[in-house]
């Protein structure tokens, strides 16, 4: 049992591992010829690439790069791509882009910390809102997000019940799904009904064929054996408990109504970072800007879907699924593949760089569990699920000791 689940949290890492190559090696340098990928293609994309992050100037430091073979290097660089790497840097976006995203995260907590007093957590319970960016930073550095449990400790740590704990964390990812639906069902909105049928097609079928190429661990949520592309995205964000959740918060509709519409905020703000930041490494006043012929409602729908589909992160730090789920998006919307990666990884780099200070920061300045004891912790408690499941013969239906839905 315990080599069956070791095999799949390797599976867990090579998993974002393979997503990525995926895109660096088959989207990316969009290969006109008979082969999958075109080593000339990637190159010149690499290349290209780093001109918009505005390092080859540092890679020709470092010898890497030769600019018009001047220098030394094993890889010639046009003096268009070097004149691209040199344009004004916007660091006013720059730093409105970390703003907006710290606000995100910052409310992220703050929404826990609101939980928290509606489920009859004490105030004076401490960690309430460090506890969030515990577990959040937990899932950089493992698969299949034992953040959850690391938050719930946290909790529990502190003096709330193990139950308190557990619907803590569980609202809290109610509210997240429910601000993302939102978002996407107001851009689609906007966009009118002729012009949402195609990306709300495309964005079902990307997200659920993400997240159906493996299968959860730690996480409740019943298989949907030959079921559609939403069947499948309904159990693997295990939709049953949204609606029973979402019933039991009804029973209290203007904390509802708060919640969902900072939710909504939240959301709002950490795409309009995004945007900032893709803006940040334009330069509009000399004429190069990435992707300038996207509105900012359709990259809220990218960031929207993107988001959903790292709700359950099968990798550390949704490695390869952020990534592929935002870039195949900004393809239907006609984007090309080069542009769509630069912005997703610069998404990335954001989010996940102030994550991890975050964490960093919950970590030193608070009393926080063990981490390695968490993902000792997580990783049994899968297994005791999984032979649990495999005992009763509901395997991969996976629950609780006490027959509650996991976080």
């Amino acid at each position: 049992m315990k080599q069956r689940l070791g095999l799949s949290v390797a599976w867990g890492y090579g998993f974002g591992v393979l997503l990525m190559l995926f895109i660096f090696l088959i989207l990316m340098p969009e290969a006109e010829g008979p082969s999958p990928w075109d080593g000339d293609a990637f190159k010149k994309g690499i290349l290209e690439m780093a001109a918009n992050f505005r390092i080859l100037d540092e890679l020709a430091d470092l010898s890497i790069v030769k600019v018009a073979d001047v220098g030394d290097g094993f890889l010639n660089v046009d003096l268009d791509l070097v004149g691209v790497s040199n344009r004004k840097f916007g660091w006013a976006p720059f730093w409105l882009a970390i703003f907006f995203v710290s606000a995100a995260l910052l409310l992220r907590g703050i929404r826990q910390r609101l939980l928290a007093g509606q489920a009859g957590v004490s105030a004076a319970t401490p960690n309430q809102i460090s506890s969030h960016f515990f577990g959040r930073g937990l899932n950089l550095f493992f698969p299949f997000g034992p953040g959850e449990l690391g938050t719930v400790q946290c909790l529990v740590d502190g003096g709330a019940s193990p139950s308190s704990a557990r619907t803590v964390v569980f609202h809290n990812r109610f509210f997240e799904v429910l601000g993302i639906v939102f978002v996407l069902a107001a851009g689609f909105v906007v966009l009118g009904w002729e012009g949402a049928i195609e990306p709300f097609f495309w964005a079902s079928v990307i997200v659920v064929s993400v997240v159906s190429l493996t299968a959860p661990l730690g996480r409740s949520g019943e298989a949907v054996e030959g079921a559609g592309f939403l069947p499948r995205l309904w159990s693997a964000v295990n939709g049953p408990a949204l609606v029973r959740v979402s019933k039991e918060l009804a029973k209290a509709p203007g904390f509802l109504a708060a919640i969902s519409l900072m939710s909504i905020l939240l959301l709002g703000v950490e795409i309009l970072g995004y945007w900032l930041m893709k803006q940040a490494f334009s330069s509009s006043l000399e004429g190069y800007v990435l992707m300038k012929d996207i509105t900012l409602v359709r990259f809220a729908i990218v960031i929207a879907v993107a988001n959903l589909a790292r709700v359950v992160p099968y990798t550390l730090a949704s490695l390869g699924i952020y990534e592929l789920a935002s870039v195949l998006m900004f393809r239907v919307f006609d984007q090309g593949y080069l542009t769509a990666t630069t912005v997703t990884l610069l998404d990335s780099l954001l989010i996940n760089g102030l994550t991890l200070v975050f964490f960093l920061f919950a970590w030193r300045a608070a009393r926080t569990p063990s981490i390695l004891e968490t993902w000792r912790a997580f990783f049994d408690q899968s297994a005791q699920r999984l032979a649990g499941a495999v005992r009763e013969g509901t395997w991969p239906d996976e629950r609780t000791a006490d027959g509650a839905d996991a976080p």
